[in-house]
């Protein structure tokens, strides 16, 4: 069989009985997560620009305002606020932000077209299994190839989804998959400059998971071998001979993909979590800046061209959103504050910061937990000549050194309330604690 066969065979065949509970209360958990990232994103530049473009009416809530559009755009603006702050949730062997397209797709558009929330959740869940499947068979080598992971495998978990939410039969999904490949796109020149085109590409994946879903229904046709075929998108956007297709497959309905998401503890590209944690311990050491003559890390291949290059310009970023990329900016943040915050960028010209930023440098070293954790490796040489060693093998907030719900509810509520007041954001904790139960999602 096909790949795209056994995923089809696989998605119709799933029943929401069949789910385990812990599965569907950690889908729960990621949602939970990624609306309240879209809260604390509800009045960004980005957002308010993007909400310019969608000048359309309808009866779908925009998170965190008044505003009410069509289900499609409400979906797409909902997505762009919950990726906008790179503070959503990560598949790190997928290196995948899915929950930021699945959230929106699921809870602005699937309550638009169906009543049924078992069947949301179960596409919220299906979107995931399929998503990360890419991911982890590409094997981050669509990101080497300058290729944003979310925007090439995020297209499928669309697809996937919005297959489940409107009922498509095993050759429509078939189909459906296929056509996905044809709608993959997006490039990581956005780190160039901080601009906005990495959030465009979750409103793209989610406006064409809806439209590809909607024409497999109706009897458009894709390619079969879209997994495997001559132009295969492994080949396409990837190193094929790099890649491990057997992942797509590899223990489907036992090792379950949303089981597998880390949860950000702080406001920045994954890739550096590891690194400011390491800071962080450094300065739980009670050591001074003034201490540390320099700080060496070692960083493994791919987050380099994220949060490494070019060196010199990562030492003074421009912008939050540079920031949240440049790997001494932020372990200097860890370092002097403990912690990393949305207010955490609000100054980006602090002289210690700055200082201290550029005693770090970096050389390439592969690491065995990566890409399933984002570990932090550094020595840090003190005046007096002694060496000091950090060690990060799991980042904090890892899917094997989790945060706590209390911990996830306390961020959600940080997150939602720059947005919205306490009883709403309570009241949407409350509906999604109970979504299988709900016949709509009221924010």
């Amino acid at each position: 069989m096909l790949y795209s066969e056994i995923l089809a065979d696989f998605i119709v065949g799933l029943k929401f009985e069949d789910i385990p509970s812990s599965v569907v209360q950690r889908a729960k958990e990621l949602m939970l997560d990624s609306l309240g990232t879209a809260l604390a994103a509800s009045n960004e530049e980005c957002v308010n620009n993007a909400l310019k473009v969608f000048n359309t009416k309808g009866d779908t809530q925009i998170w965190g305002k008044e505003e009410k559009i069509d289900a499609i755009s409400a979906a797409m603006l909902n997505g762009i606020a919950a990726h906008a702050l790179d503070f959503d949730d990560t598949h790190t062997e997928a290196i995948l932000h899915a929950s930021a397209i699945l959230t929106p797709l699921c809870l602005s558009y699937g309550f638009s077209v169906s009543k049924d929330a078992k069947k949301i959740i179960k596409a919220f869940i299906i979107g995931w299994e399929v998503a990360a499947r890419v991911g982890i068979a590409s094997k981050g080598s669509f990101h080497k190839r300058g290729f944003h992971t979310t925007a090439i495998a995020g297209i499928f978990g669309s697809v996937s989804a919005s297959c489940v939410m409107l009922d498509l039969n095993k050759e429509q999904i078939i189909n459906a998959l296929g056509l996905a490949g044809s709608f993959a796109s997006g490039v990581n020149e956005f780190l160039s400059n901080g601009s906005n085109s990495k959030v465009l590409h979750i409103a793209n994946a989610i406006k064409n998971g809806i439209f590809v879903a909607n024409c497999a229904k109706n009897g458009m046709s894709g390619p079969l071998s879209i997994f495997e075929g001559r132009d295969n998108i492994f080949r396409c956007f990837g190193i094929e001979q790099d890649c491990d297709k057997a992942k797509l497959c590899e223990a489907l309905g036992e090792i379950w993909q949303v089981m597998q998401v880390s949860i950000k503890p702080y406001p920045s590209c994954h890739f550096a979590h590891g690194l400011i944690d390491c800071a962080i311990a450094l300065r739980n050491d009670g050591l001074k800046a003034d201490e540390i003559k320099s700080i060496h890390c070692f960083v493994d291949e791919v987050p380099i061209s994220f949060i490494c290059d070019p060196l010199e310009a990562k030492y003074t970023p421009n912008s939050a959103y540079a920031a949240k990329f440049s790997m001494p900016f932020l372990m200097a943040l860890g370092f002097f504050d403990g912690k990393i915050t949305l207010t955490s960028y609000e100054n980006l010209k602090r002289d210690e910061v700055l200082e201290f930023a550029k005693k770090i440098t970096y050389e390439k070293r592969k690491s065995s937990g990566f890409p399933k954790y984002f570990p932090g490796h550094i020595e840090a040489i003190l005046q007096d000549r002694r060496v000091i060693k950090k060690d990060v093998f799991i980042n904090k907030g890892n899917f094997d050194n989790p945060l706590s719900f209390e911990e996830l509810k306390a961020k959600f509520l940080d997150n939602a309330l720059r947005s919205v007041e306490l009883k709403r954001a309570q009241n949407i904790i409350n509906q999604i604690q109970d979504l299988e139960n709900l016949q709509t999602f009221s924010f």
